[in-house]
């Protein structure tokens, strides 16, 4: 038999980690039918179906569990070796390094971003990224590569890509009376809340969360005090410092959970709150950005491999 073409292998294992054609087609720079037609070549040319095609969804045949198990990591491989020979050929010939220009919210930026930069530039040294923060809408400017918001009212019209779901949680200070007893939303209610402006939308998603579970019986009356500060950063240092319970997006308190600083309230699952979008003004983007858009796509995989039901693992 001969080998499968190459460019359809890409579309499968791009389309399989991610179950999505539409995915794979901006990770690809190609139409979603692109996508689709490389893959059914390959299907022609196994002779197997690597894809169940469902209602707007696409899932894995067990003959595609194992044709991705054994391709993935051997494009993995590839990629990376042809990066490296790369990367060694423009530092024997004195080229300058490559610039991705990402321009991302400030909470978003020193929260989540800039904690795993470090990770990104050894694994690819001759990349030079260079951040810069804003969390107003976005202005197109030449000098951007990619933009990360939240917000689709901020997308300046651009069309957004999600590359990771946030997820918010009920923390406090461990100093905080009597924060165990905090398991109801009346009991929640009945002590000093932590709200900030830049974030408005959370705590009513909260109260309609509880509406929707029927807890409690009765509608929840109103919060005994809200502290109110402009953004997230204040409102994190606010909540260790003992000044009520926040409602606090987890990637931007991870660290100190883990510290114990802040808690998160018993029994208080993390909910779903937005989601993370990339966005570029640019139709086709440079290997370095290409590369940085994979690996920021990867390290959220690996931050929330998603569970049964979508919500993040505890």
């Amino acid at each position: 038999m001969s080998q499968p073409p190459l460019n359809a292998v890409r579309a499968f294992v791009a389309a399989a980690r991610r179950l999505s054609f539409q995915r794979a087609a901006s990770e690809l720079f190609v139409t979603p039918g692109a996508v689709s037609r490389q893959i059914q070549t390959l299907e022609a040319h196994l002779g197997v179906a690597l894809f169940e095609r469902r209602h707007r969804a696409v899932a894995l045949t067990q003959m595609g569990a194992l044709y991705l198990a054994q391709c993935g990591p051997a494009l993995d491989a590839i990629d990376a070796t042809s990066r490296r020979v790369r990367e060694l050929a423009r530092n024997a010939a004195g080229e300058r390094r490559a610039v991705v220009r990402l321009d991302a919210t400030p909470t978003f930026a020193m929260h989540w971003l800039i904690p795993r930069l470090a990770e990104f530039r050894a694994q690819h040294p001759a990349i030079e990224v260079r951040l810069g923060t804003s969390q107003e809408n976005i202005v197109r400017s030449a000098d951007v590569d990619l933009h990360i918001r939240r917000d689709p009212a901020h997308f300046g019209g651009l069309a957004g890509e999600p590359f990771m779901s946030e997820y918010a949680a009920l923390v406090c200070s461990p100093r905080l009376p009597d924060w165990q007893m905090l398991t109801t939303p009346e009991r929640i209610l009945g002590v000093p809340l932590v709200r900030m402006r830049s974030r408005p939308d959370l705590w009513p998603k909260w109260r309609a969360r509880c509406a929707a579970a029927e807890t409690p019986a009765e509608p929840l009356g109103a919060p005994t005090q809200f502290t109110e500060f402009d953004n997230t950063i204040l409102a994190i240092q606010a909540v260790v410092e003992g000044l009520g319970v926040g409602l606090i997006p987890e990637l931007f308190v991870e660290e100190l959970l883990q510290s114990g600083a802040p808690v998160e309230l018993p029994g208080a699952a993390p909910f779903a709150t937005g989601a993370y979008h990339l966005l570029s003004e640019r139709p086709e983007a440079s290997e370095a950005v290409a590369i940085f858009r994979r690996w920021l796509e990867d390290s959220t995989t690996r931050r929330h491999p998603p569970g049964a039901d979508g919500a993040p693992p505890r």
